[in-house]
């Protein structure tokens, strides 16, 4: 018994890890798009590469000052559906301030609390930027890059022991544990 679970664990915890280098962890860098420095500095600062997804979430109001989008920058593949999930005990909204030609969706102006959801579909290619607007000054900021014609960058990995580069988190290190502890608790 006892061994058998040591190694079921195991086994889903290598799995994790590979499924989080794959999903830009490891290694000497990983691709991400450009978001041309809208969210350097925004709070959160998370990255998360979601296509092949159908539907994705944002929280709106994550973080432990309650002013951060998770995650902030996001990576779709055109046709996804976002939808945008009120958390915590403040008052926000959604509104976008660069979109491609021709996309014409729109945000939330109305000022929502915990609970609340605002869903759009992303079927135009290229980079979407947006932010809460009592909260813009605080970095509450965002950004989705939809399909694979986007100008991208490399990104390198921290080797986990600080000494990183500089700019803004590229969060392999914590990719990796998510998904170790994520596989470890499904077993």
């Amino acid at each position: 018994g006892g061994a058998t679970a040591a190694l079921g664990a195991g086994a889903s915890a290598t799995a994790g890890t590979a499924v989080a280098a794959e999903e830009g962890g490891g290694g000497g860098g990983t691709t991400q798009p450009d978001f041309g420095g809208y969210t350097e500095g925004a709070k959160g600062g998370s990255y998360a590469d979601k296509r092949g997804s159908d539907e994705v979430t944002v929280e709106v109001g994550a973080g432990s000052g309650g002013v951060a989008f998770a995650p902030t920058n996001l990576w779709i593949d055109a046709g996804t559906t976002v939808t945008f999930e009120w958390v915590g005990n403040q008052s926000h909204n959604v509104l976008f301030e660069e979109m491609p030609d021709g996309a014409g969706i729109s945000g939330y102006e109305g000022l929502e609390g915990s609970g609340f959801t605002h869903s759009v579909t992303f079927e135009t290619g290229g980079i979407y930027k947006y932010y809460c607007q009592p909260h813009k000054g605080l970095g509450m900021l965002g950004a989705i890059a939809v399909g694979g014609d986007v100008a991208t960058k490399s990104v390198e990995s921290s080797g986990g022991e600080g000494g990183g580069a500089g700019g803004g988190p590229s969060l392999p290190d914590s990719a990796k544990t998510i998904g170790v502890a994520a596989s470890v608790a499904m077993v």
